[in-house]
């Protein structure tokens, strides 16, 4: 929330668009009163400071007092050197250097003096500040504006915003087109009329553009200072007078309402007891309401019982479901897992090749196969300790490749040393043995009936060894 002192919310407009600039820099041309229409006053109680312009000697002795950490140039701005006549009107703000408008002062009935001021150019007092940003200029001189412009010259500073008087002055007509053009050849856009000032934004900031457009309103968030003058108040002190009434208008007013309230009170009461027996009404129905909710709480309780065990419940499916994905994933991690990659790949292509082949002819194809890994495991004797370790693990496994290897290797007629560890497994238990006299053939083909005697053989082997 600001204060705006402007003479017409300039200062309200020109914090829309620098509110975010801590501690900010300006410079104001026709700076006038420190308090009474200031566009600079808002932004010097935020903490910003600057340099103030004003010829008059009156006008700039009065914002020295209330602002002494502040630079006042006691002079003219425009072009040329050495001194300028000033008509100064006293207490007005009409002061203007341009002989015409002053003539017109006069014949309008007010007091002028001719005082000699020096004359400053605009680029000079730009390039004093050449090492920081300067975020506004405002020039208000009085129908000057052109030769203060015209006197910014070769001056490489850009203020961000810059606003200029664009009315002649006790007028509303428009004195813009004499120097406009030569504030954009300065890289200035023209984004704002308020009725009396022109806002230019600097080609630089083009970000600023987007807080012109609406003038002040609710959303600027801002109050009029406790002194204000402001035609814009005056409905509001006729307001406030037509509210002075006198004391005994007050006090009959005020016994009037109390008269009016003490038969308030009367109707009041009559309610009230009507209102209680209501209650009681209610009261009834609430008890009765209770009794039903106690007994329905046993059923309640019954059934909070029995999502509690089925939450339970639940909870130990998904312990023993983390438990199983943890199993799995300790088998895809497993060095045997790895190490089989190249088998199963081999395997799944060979489905895709031979899909056309009928199962028996795939069944076939499949054990060939894997005959032909198991004996080239087996001629690799590191391989196959591997492997054999490995396997161990996982019995269920181990006893499905040895069974695979009895009934289609250990069977066959051509010699082999052992199978992942198993001493003359690749002759039958009948051709070891000698003694198949007694067996049905048929069973000793069998890989079940070969696996139970190579167990009970390896049994025996060490008990003996015991």
């Amino acid at each position: 929330m600001i204060t705006s002192y402007a003479q017409n919310f300039e200062d309200v407009i020109l914090w829309r668009a620098l509110k975010s600039v801590e501690h900010g820099f300006y410079i104001d041309i026709g700076a006038q009163d420190p308090v009474e229409d200031s566009v600079s006053l808002s932004f010097y109680e935020r903490g910003w400071r600057g340099v103030h312009v004003e010829p008059t000697a009156a006008y700039a002795a009065k914002i020295r007092d209330a602002r002494p950490d502040e630079e006042v140039i006691e002079a003219a701005i425009g072009t040329g050197t050495g001194l300028l006549t000033l008509h100064e009107f006293p207490g007005t703000g009409l002061s203007t250097g341009d002989p015409a408008i002053a003539e017109q002062h006069v014949e309008a009935g007010f007091e002028m003096k001719e005082i000699p001021v020096p004359l400053v150019s605009l680029q000079d007092l730009l390039d004093r500040h050449a090492e920081r940003e300067v975020h506004w200029l405002k020039i208000d001189v009085e129908g000057m504006e052109s030769a203060v412009i015209e006197s910014w010259g070769s001056s490489a500073v850009r203020p961000w915003i810059v606003v200029v008087e664009s009315t002649l002055p006790l007028s509303t007509e428009k004195s813009h087109d004499e120097w406009q053009p030569h504030l954009k050849g300065l890289g200035y856009e023209f984004v704002y009329f308020d009725g009396l000032n022109r806002f230019y934004v600097s080609e630089e900031h083009p970000e600023l553009k987007d807080s012109f457009g609406p003038g002040p309103n609710h959303f600027d968030q801002f109050v009029f200072p406790a002194s204000s003058t402001s035609d814009m108040l005056a409905p509001m002190r006729q307001e406030l007078a037509v509210r002075q009434v006198s004391v005994e208008e007050r006090d009959a007013e005020i016994a009037r309402l109390h008269q009016h309230i003490a038969d308030a009170d009367a109707t009041v009461m009559k309610q009230l007891a009507d209102k209680q027996a209501a209650i009681e009404e209610r009261d009834t129905e609430i008890s009765r309401l209770v009794s039903n909710a106690l007994e329905n709480s046993g059923t309640i309780s019954n059934l909070k019982r029995d999502m509690s065990a089925e939450k339970l419940r639940t909870h130990e499916w998904w312990l023993r479901s983390e438990t199983l994905q943890t199993q799995i994933e300790e088998l895809y991690r497993s060095r045997s897992w790895k190490l089989m990659g190249p088998y199963r790949r081999t395997g799944r292509m060979l489905k895709r090749v031979i899909a056309g082949v009928s199962l028996r002819g795939l069944k076939s194809e499949r054990d060939s196969l894997a005959i032909f890994t198991i004996r080239f495991v087996m001629q690799r004797p590191r391989l196959k300790a591997l492997l054999s370790e490995q396997l161990r693990r996982y019995p269920t496994l181990f006893n499905r490749f040895r069974d695979f290897t009895i009934a289609k290797i250990v069977s066959d007629n051509r010699s082999r040393n052992t199978f992942f560890g198993f001493q003359n497994s690749s002759k039958s238990y009948s051709r070891r043995s000698g003694s198949n006299h007694d067996v049905d053939e048929r069973i000793l083909r069998s890989s079940d009936a070969n696996r139970i005697l190579l167990d009970l053989e390896q049994s025996l082997k060490k008990r003996r060894e015991i």
